[in-house]
């Protein structure tokens, strides 16, 4: 199921949600810009189902996000490199992590001393 697009809306936050606004994106996101390139690197790091990863991975390149390089001819593999205009999410990126530090802790684990 497709959620709404929001890329018609006047709002900058409405528009940069249409590319980025969803956890896996923002993950992967998260993921390139601390050096992860290929495939598998991303599905070693994230709970993901590789049809889901394709899929986003996909949707972050058509976003501009991330730029497809081929490494592999036999057989055919990519990576996925941050454009600029995905480090420009950077601080995005920071300032959510900022915010979830400060009003989203970890939730304390059934017999945990935290």
């Amino acid at each position: 199921m497709r959620r709404k697009s929001f890329e018609e809306m006047r709002c900058p936050i409405a528009r940069g949600l249409d590319l980025v606004g969803e956890g896996w994106s923002m993950l992967i996101l998260r993921d390139a810009l601390r050096g992860r390139r290929r495939f598998e690197e991303f599905q070693k790091g994230l709970p993901i189902t590789p049809t889901t990863l394709t899929r986003k991975l996909d949707d972050l390149v058509r976003a501009g996000m991330l730029e497809r390089r081929r490494y592999s001819e036999h057989p055919p593999r990519d990576e996925y490199v941050p454009t600029a205009q995905g480090e420009d999410f950077r601080p995005v990126l920071r300032a959510l992590y900022s915010w979830g530090e400060k009003h989203a802790p970890p939730q304390k684990k059934p017999g945990s001393r935290r």
